[in-house]
């Protein structure tokens, strides 16, 4: 198995019992590691790329990654063991009918370059979790997230933010903080997508992912 996925996905690494669904409508970029037990999937399966990971990305063990309509995460991004990822959901409109039959709706989720997200994370619907941001353990994410925050909560809210002008994070404290931080950032701007993934591969000194993280049964 793991020869297949290495000759679809040159550079990546995998982890033991790795299943993934929909490999023609798949792209992962190089020195990206899937760990043990993860699960990718591609509802809808045609000619088109539905799900996008970037380089250097770790997915951690027996995590869920699934797209319904188009699913992309960024590169330098971390995600714990048992992260939850998707933009679909199933439909259940009629309750006379099983729900598995009704089909799924087609979103679109993007988690931008080197975002961490902790433990047990969900991040479910049409949303944008920003760049930089870490979304903490247990945390369920269904709504947009700025970059450069840390959320935490179910649902989850923003507890964290950093502050371009001062160079720190900086405690939220409550809405009308967070207004005020969010407002700081029109006179001293968070770096564009673009510039932001320049930077990280200037400054990187991890180009592959250690494929021992991802599992496959070796120790040292």
């Amino acid at each position: 198995m793991h020869t297949k996925f290495e000759d679809m996905y040159p550079g990546v690494s995998f982890g033991n019992d790795v299943q993934i669904i929909g490999m023609a409508n798949i792209d992962i970029g190089r020195g990206s590691c899937i760990g043990d037990n993860s699960w990718l999937n591609v509802c809808h399966r045609d000619q088109g790329k539905r799900m996008k990971i970037g380089s250097c990305v770790l997915i951690g063990r027996g995590s869920m990654i699934s797209a319904g309509g188009f699913l992309e995460i960024g590169d330098y991004c971390l995600f714990a063991p048992r992260v939850f990822v998707a933009d679909a959901d199933h439909v259940y409109s009629n309750i006379m009918r099983p729900y598995m039959d009704q089909g799924a709706t087609a979103g679109k989720v993007v988690v931008e370059e080197n975002c961490w997200l902790g433990i047990n994370a969900v991040v479910s619907g049409n949303v944008v979790v920003g760049r930089g941001s870490v979304v903490g353990a247990n945390s369920v994410v269904t709504r947009d997230v700025p970059p450069f925050a840390v959320v935490a909560g179910s649902p989850a809210r923003i507890i964290r933010l950093f502050d371009f002008g001062s160079g720190t994070w900086v405690k939220v404290r409550d809405a009308q903080h967070l207004e005020e931080l969010l407002a700081a950032r029109e006179a001293v701007p968070v770096p564009s997508r673009e510039m932001y993934v320049r930077m990280l591969h200037k400054n990187a000194v991890t180009k592959t992912v250690n494929p021992i993280v991802g599992g496959g049964g070796v120790s040292i």
